[in-house]
């Protein structure tokens, strides 16, 4: 490369690759008996068959036949709550500069694979074979880091998620014979390590899965542990997870969530006399699908005493003509059928007045390649200035303002509304609200409405001429991206970061380009990320 690597304001970015080399703000420790999560029990499947594994040692043997994956369905853990894999596919980046190199034996490190086959880190595969491993819970599959090949103290890899880990669910670490130790760190959209986060020092496991792989030192089963992304005391959203080397750990990680996501819901306001005003069942999730009748039952726990206010067995919210103006609120708890240990709790806030200043119809998303449309009717609007559109990409336990769209004031007649959001995740679940507002700042909301994104989407960048032989260099953006504080980043093939510029992206990119114009020949990645967004473009210099 002819110039040297770079940061915005023109800080020199050098990416040294060893250690714990960001500042932290502190350590955890975790290991068998301390911060982790006790497990119950483990249903695995092996060749179409479910095994369960429980406390008692002897349930815990090597699964047959012993060349199949052994996969984890759900872990139930001693409190009650069970939980299962994502289906969130990470990318692998930032690899030990060793990796790929004769620094290292071929067999030194690798992929053991649940087959006996091993993929070595020469393989141009590799690390989409470390992508395979953290992104399925097979345990018979795992990365192998032999002796002292990577450095102790020094990064392995980087695990980036297409979308926020949310803090409610569960990393579930693994390590052949349980004796080796490694450190994590939470990093952000950008994949830089969250300065404000503790570090976690892996230093023991507290389930052994008795599952060996006959390939990689079948005397050594895998150990797991369970613990909370919590533990990383992070107070910005975690995209990803850094991978610090020890003691050459052999192992793997992979993100849980609770196999039943419960969400609170605010029915839209509401006046008397009104029956199904919204349904519980519509934003609760079993294994990351709508729940329905025919996976749930649904169990009042704490109803309205008055019975002005009553939660049906289908989910639906009905409100009396006798009600009085207040809020009310019911706690119900939903339980999967045939699984009478996998249940969670939930409330649904229910406010009634004298009249509406918006009588809500309906309101609805659909996703497409370039976004989401999000649409609503209401047959009524008395004094109202506004309508406010969020989105929430954490499961709607926090919304964040996208958008307004000017109200109607004073209307009779129904009327409909519609905006677009160009910036949402690739992949995951959303939810949107709207949310009226009065010109006297008083306010209503609709119920939400929730949508699920999982198809490759056209990205909305892209880098030019590509392959590039020089003259004239150019990336493409909407003008909305444009407009946005995000980041613009480079990388080799191999994952390392070479140039990293932050802010305004129509500012920076006149230096960005600058900075791609004086690389050398070779095949490189860049990065656009913004508000949430994050795009990955392959580009080629010749």
């Amino acid at each position: 490369m002819k110039a040297g690597w770079m940061k915005i304001r023109s800080i020199v970015f050098i990416y040294l690759h060893i250690g714990v080399f960001f500042g932290v703000s502190g350590q955890v420790v975790i290991n068998q008996t301390t911060n982790s999560i006790s497990i119950q029990e483990i249903r695995l499947s092996v060749d179409g068959y479910q095994i369960i594994q429980t406390t008692n040692p002897a349930t815990r043997t090597n699964p047959l036949p012993d060349r199949s994956p052994v996969v984890v369905e759900t872990i139930l853990l001693e409190n009650g709550v069970e939980i299962f894999a994502t289906t969130r596919t990470p990318i692998v980046q930032n690899l030990h500069p060793r990796l790929g190199t004769n620094q290292i034996p071929a067999n030194g490190v690798g992929v053991a694979k649940y087959d006996g086959t091993y993929i070595s880190h020469m393989n141009a595969n590799f690390a989409h074979a470390i992508e395979d491993v953290v992104s399925t819970p097979d345990f018979r599959s795992y990365w192998d880091i032999g002796g002292s090949n990577i450095p102790a103290n020094e990064v392995f890899l980087d695990v980036i998620y297409p979308v926020e880990i949310p803090q409610s669910g569960y990393l579930v670490v693994s390590e052949r014979d349980g004796n080796s130790r490694m450190n994590f760190q939470a990093l952000d959209i950008s994949g830089q390590p969250i300065l404000s986060a503790q570090t976690i020092e892996l230093r023991g496991y507290s389930w052994n899965m008795g599952v060996v792989n006959q390939g990689n030192y079948p005397t050594q089963p895998q150990h797991l542990v369970v613990f909370s992304p919590l533990m990383f005391g992070s107070s910005e959203p975690i995209f990803g997870i850094r991978v610090i080397n020890i003691d050459g750990a052999d192992g793997k990680i992979v993100f849980f969530r609770n196999s039943i996501q419960v969400v609170d819901d605010v029915a839209p306001v509401t006046t008397v006399g009104v029956k199904n005003i919204t349904n519980v069942l519509l934003n609760d999730e079993l294994m990351e699908q709508p729940v329905s009748l025919e996976t749930v039952t649904l169990s009042v726990i704490e109803p309205d005493p008055n019975g002005w206010v009553r939660l049906n067995a289908d989910g639906s919210v009905d409100v009396s003509a006798d009600a009085e103006p207040g809020i009310y609120v019911i706690t119900y708890q939903i339980t999967e059928i045939g699984n009478w240990t996998n249940s969670a709790y939930g409330t649904v806030t229910v406010e009634v007045i004298t009249s509406l200043p918006v009588n809500w119809l309906s309101v609805d998303a659909h996703a497409s390649l370039s976004g989401a449309t999000i649409s609503w009717s209401v047959s009524q609007e008395k004094n109202n200035e506004m309508f406010q559109i969020a989105r929430s990409t954490d499961g709607a336990k926090s919304f964040e303002l996208i958008g307004e769209v000017p109200g109607g004031m004073n209307t009779s007649s129904v009327s409909h509304y519609q905006f677009f959001d160009p910036l949402l995740p690739d992949r995951g679940t959303i939810y949107y609200k709207v949310q009226q507002v009065d010109f006297d700042g008083k306010t209503s909301s609709s119920e939400l409405a929730r949508l699920t994104r999982d198809f490759p989407v056209q990205p909305t960048a892209r880098v030019f001429p590509n392959p590039y032989v020089g003259g004239r260099l150019e990336i493409a953006m909407p003008m909305l991206y444009e407009k946005q504080y995000g980041t613009l980043s480079l990388k080799s093939g191999s994952g390392h970061i070479l140039v990293y510029h932050e802010g305004i992206l129509g500012d920076i990119k006149p230096v960005f380009l600058t900075s791609l114009e004086e690389v050398d020949a070779g095949l490189y990645v860049v990065g656009v990320v913004i508000s949430g967004r994050s795009e990955i473009l392959k580009w080629v210099k010749r």
